[in-house]
């Protein structure tokens, strides 16, 4: 059996504006995906982060390198979520405390403050205290809305490449 090549005069040109999108509007598809997906993860840490003075709820971005979490898509496209601040890693985690260690600081009400400078303080017992797994949750959640991202993202492009 012959094959048949059907050559249509505009196939050529559209053939070559596609590729030329190629590197502009599914790259820009591309980067609104992992910006939405930074933004609704920022939401989501926004309502999982436990709250005692505000520092590391108000901490939580998107873009910083020093965060805590990178959303990946493909090889070379990422965004950073989450925070630097330094006991992050302690209140998603948790952590043991050194049984036997002296903290310096005060309590007002039932809430020690710490203060490197004060003279009294508490030594500590050896607890375990649970981590809140607020990223990872996050995570969790992201995972079920990144259908609809991906979805609306892929109509739009659609609708660009023709329409």
């Amino acid at each position: 059996m012959a094959r048949r090549v059907i050559e249509e005069s505009g196939l050529k040109d559209w053939q070559r504006w596609l590729v030329s999108l190629q590197n502009s509007e599914v790259a820009n598809t591309q980067s609104r995906i992992l910006r939405s997906a930074g933004l609704r993860a920022l939401e989501h840490l926004d309502d999982l982060t436990p709250v005692r003075t505000g520092r590391l709820k108000g901490s939580m971005s998107m873009g910083d390198q020093d965060n805590v979490f990178k959303l990946q898509a493909g090889s070379r496209a990422y965004v950073f979520v989450g925070t630097a601040v330094q006991y992050a890693p302690h209140v998603n985690d948790g952590f043991t405390q050194l049984a036997g260690q002296f903290v310096p600081g005060y309590w007002r009400g039932h809430t020690f403050h710490y203060d490197p400078n004060h003279s009294g303080g508490m030594v500590l017992t050896g607890k375990v205290i649970p981590g809140a797994h607020m990223f990872e949750k996050a995570m969790g959640e992201l995972e079920s809305d990144l259908p609809q991202i991906l979805e609306y993202e892929f109509r739009r492009l659609y609708q660009k490449l023709f329409s």
